[in-house]
């Protein structure tokens, strides 16, 4: 016990002292008052003071212990507010009740006359009476007790149950399982995770799909340009078509280059190159052809599946058809050649740009065809949209015609084209030209699947420059659509009467001779 409590407790014993003695007092001076007073007959009643000291007695031991049990609960500061709600019971003198007097009979030879004692005289009274009237130094008032220090700070039992647990932080796996409906979720929270968990499918199978096909794409693009290395190593670009011996007598060989492809693809039948005039090719390919024009859709140079498939001749036609190094047939008069647009501008994904661009015609005007045997260069002249499903009066399936029976046959035909074409140039077209058409996929007018993007060109002749009516190109004021494109542009017209053929603009009717 320390020595705080015995100072207190020594205090509380002298105080307890000092009370029994002021309880005597009162005793002797209420028992002088009641002498003093004229006495009654009464039976003898016994002094109730002469119960009050037991009583004290008894008040200061009880009053002993609880002191002592709120001391020690006081040093284990999770019962101190219940030790200090005990403090009054502790300091207070149990109340007594005096016993009641009895009658005692007296001698019968004499009669003594007894007073009655007074009821509730002061040491009964002042045995029953709280002790916070009567005092313990020992005894604090709750604030009193709020305000003294603790090492440390004051707190219910109750209040420290209640204080709330850190929540452990949720592993991985449970908030992998909270995304999913669960036992209890109400209506809306089950109906929000899977509209949660059907997003992020769609996003991670749209985000599959699209790496996957940039991916084939970039795999696609790596595969071509180290067959244009092979290909470019063996087989030098045209600059200029100065010599053409005439076909019966001409002694055909393969290309060295052509001779690497052939060990890679029996079905390559050419090479195609649209350079730049001051840059790097925007095409560099090799063209194959099959016995359909459906096979390499889907299937690269290499005969591996990809999307972006490969270039192809029209199954129709003709292209250097050699054997025992002598021609066996001659060429067709217009070479078909199809592939695909790209969104990545390979294939023939940047020839779009022939319509969105007006200086791209004057930087890509001229395109190198080769066969497997000889290198051709050929002159665009005109480039067009249309629709591949227009069966109206402005159908116009170019893809369909191969080769010209006559003159007027080979005009119509290719002013049909120059009536189409996006810009104007000075390039002529005589007959007995070869032509060279391409055809790929083009949404930017026609919309969905049915548009398409031609380039029509001509083959040089001998001894021609070949940049010569490629200069000074402009935008066609009168172009000739499809009827799809007059049905959203009511407004605009084609007039027939502007139309200059590229007969009569032709400096003679003669045939142009580009075999001699």
């Amino acid at each position: 016990m320390s020595d705080n409590f015995l100072d207190k407790l020594n205090e509380e014993q002298a105080a307890a002292e000092a009370l029994r003695k002021a309880e005597r007092i009162k005793a002797i001076r209420a028992s002088l008052h009641r002498d003093e007073e004229p006495q009654e007959s009464a039976p003898a009643q016994a002094k109730p003071a002469e119960a009050a000291p037991p009583a004290e007695e008894e008040s200061f031991a009880e009053k002993f212990r609880r002191v002592r049990e709120s001391k020690l609960a006081a040093q284990n500061r999770a019962a101190e507010t219940a030790a200090e709600d005990r403090i009054p019971e502790a300091v207070a003198a149990p109340s007594v009740e005096a016993p009641a007097p009895a009658a005692v009979e007296a001698p019968a030879q004499e009669e003594v006359p007894v007073k009655e004692a007074p009821a509730a005289e002061a040491p009964p009274s002042h045995a029953a009476e709280p002790p916070r009237t009567t005092l313990s130094p020992m005894r604090k008032p709750r604030e009193a007790w709020a305000n003294t220090p603790h090492t440390e700070p004051r707190m219910h039992t109750d209040q420290k149950k209640k204080k709330k647990k850190k929540k452990k932080p949720k592993t991985l796996g449970q908030k992998l399982r909270g995304l999913f409906p669960e036992k209890g979720d109400k209506p809306l929270e089950i109906v929000r995770k899977f509209v949660f968990l059907g997003s992020l499918v769609a996003i991670v199978v749209c985000g599959y799909m699209v790496g996957d096909y940039y991916l084939d794409l970039w795999r696609n693009r790596m595969e071509y340009s180290n067959i244009d290395d092979i290909y470019r190593t063996y087989t030098p670009i045209i600059t200029s078509v100065e010599d053409d011996k005439p076909a019966d007598d001409k002694y055909y060989d393969l290309l060295p280059g052509a001779k690497k492809l052939l060990d890679i693809n029996s079905e390559v039948i050419g090479y195609m190159t649209i350079p730049t005039i001051d840059g790097d090719p925007i095409v560099a390919l090799p063209v194959v052809q099959a016995k359909d024009n459906s096979k390499y859709l889907n299937i690269n140079f290499k005969g591996e599946n990809s999307r972006a498939g490969a270039l192809f001749l029209d199954y129709r036609n003709v292209f250097d058809y050699v054997e025992d190094h002598r021609l066996v047939e001659k060429s067709s008069d217009n070479l078909i050649v199809y592939g695909h647009n790209m969104a990545d501008e390979s294939m023939f994904g940047t020839l779009k740009y022939y319509r969105r661009n007006e200086n791209y015609y004057e930087n890509h005007p001229i395109i190198e065809f080769n066969s497997n045997y000889e290198q051709y260069t050929y002159k665009i002249f005109s480039f067009f949209l249309l629709d591949a499903e227009d069966d109206s009066d402005t159908e116009y399936d170019c893809w369909n015609t191969l080769n010209f029976d006559d003159e007027d046959e080979f005009y119509d035909f290719v002013d049909e084209a120059k009536r189409r074409t996006l810009r104007t140039n000075d390039v002529d077209v005589k007959y007995g030209d070869q032509i060279l058409t391409i055809s790929t996929c083009n949404t930017d007018v026609i919309g969905n699947d049915r548009g398409r993007l031609i380039l029509m060109a001509r083959r040089v002749r001998v001894g021609e420059d070949l940049y010569a009516g490629t200069k000074n190109s402009k935008a066609n004021d009168n172009i000739k659509w499809p009827n799809v494109y007059y049905e959203s542009h009511p407004n605009e017209k084609y007039d027939p009467s502007k139309f200059v053929s590229y007969k009569q603009s032709g400096n003679d009717n003669s045939k142009a001779n580009i075999e001699e």
